[in-house]
């Protein structure tokens, strides 16, 4: 009984997806966001048409340190939005600081597709990029080992 109380107050939600929007077919989102919500189950679903932007929101920020669960949906063109990007360097410092669990999806790609772009990734950029870019990489690439776990 303790540990459900404990659990209850730790998450305020179940899920939340990391993706690019551009990516995705608007009705599958839509409709992985109805299933969810019909089976209980309590999935951040951050407001497109005021959150999306490049930059990440604090209200995404504490949405990914107050849920359970992450699922990031790799596609084609993921890598190139730095939104996706900062968000899966937070949820895998969620995953080892919080115990979050990490799940991934890859969406109308294959993942050694998906994550190939990683190799060549940022490899223009200068200075403090440089920094902010081996961290995309290192999150990205402890997300591809988690998938392979």
């Amino acid at each position: 009984m303790a540990f459900q109380i404990e659990s209850a107050q730790k998450w305020k939600f179940d899920v939340f997806f990391n993706f690019r929007l551009q990516d995705l077919d608007k009705s599958f989102v839509a409709d992985l966001y109805q299933r969810l919500k019909d089976i209980g189950t309590n999935a951040f679903k951050p407001d497109v048409n005021s959150e999306w932007g490049e930059q990440i929101s604090t209200e995404i920020l504490e949405a990914i340190e107050e849920s359970r669960i992450a699922i990031t949906i790799f596609s084609k063109d993921y890598t190139s939005s730095p939104r996706c990007l900062e968000e899966l360097t937070k949820i895998m410092g969620c995953v080892d600081n919080k115990g979050q669990e990490f799940f991934s999806v890859y969406y109308k790609c294959e993942p050694l597709d998906c994550l190939r772009s990683i190799v060549n990734f940022g490899a223009d950029l200068k200075g403090s990029d440089l920094r902010k870019v081996q961290r995309w990489k290192d999150a990205l690439r402890k997300a591809d080992d988690m998938e392979g776990s």
